[in-house]
């Protein structure tokens, strides 16, 4: 079960995929405080493929799987065995948020950003965007864009974070490194 929502917010979160054009690594930490799950993401993207290497702990549960995505659709690859993920799984409720705020200059992850603020009436959801990187937000695919509200930034994110009706943060994503490289097509392969 700890698999399945670590799935669940790394598909949510996978706002952090890049350009088609990007071919390179990036490094993510998320943290999940209803699941009390703390997870690394290593995602390789070369053109219109992705695959995301995560390392998930929840409690004394550790898990380790990927999220590949190419022409050939959406899987989840753990322990060898690959598992269709359905294009059902990978909406969210984003129709349902409105905007709150958007701040330019914040600074965050040592970048300067633009701080948009989303409500969907209980929660907030925070996305601090930078051009800092050489990628945007237009860069990323349709799949994606459809999980995330429209922002009038043309930034990258570099954090977010979703805040409960106390505040506290309970989800929250940061990007740790981008490295533009070579991906091997091996990275790629389901087995």
């Amino acid at each position: 079960m700890r698999t399945v929502g670590t799935f669940l917010v790394a598909l949510f979160l996978a706002n952090f995929t890049f350009a088609q054009s990007f071919e390179g690594v990036i490094t993510m930490n998320t943290s999940n405080s209803e699941m009390k799950e703390e997870a690394s993401i290593t995602w390789y993207q070369k053109g219109d493929r992705s695959r995301m290497d995560i390392v998930s702990q929840a409690g004394e549960y550790n898990t380790e799987y990927s999220i590949i995505s190419d022409g050939k659709g959406t899987h989840m690859v753990s322990q060898g065995h690959v598992t269709d993920v359905p294009q059902s799984a990978l909406k969210s409720d984003v129709a349902t948020q409105s905007l709150v705020s958007e701040t330019k200059g914040v600074k965050m992850n040592g970048f300067d950003c633009d701080q948009i603020v989303y409500t969907d009436g209980v929660n907030r959801t925070v996305y601090w965007l930078t051009d800092g990187l050489g990628i945007t937000y237009n860069d990323l695919p349709a799949f994606i864009k459809k999980n995330m509200p429209s922002v009038s930034s043309n930034g990258f994110p570099v954090r977010m974070e979703k805040r409960n009706k106390d505040g506290k943060v309970i989800l929250s994503q940061d990007v740790i490194s981008v490295q533009a490289s070579t991906v091997d097509e091996s990275k790629f392969k389901r087995n």
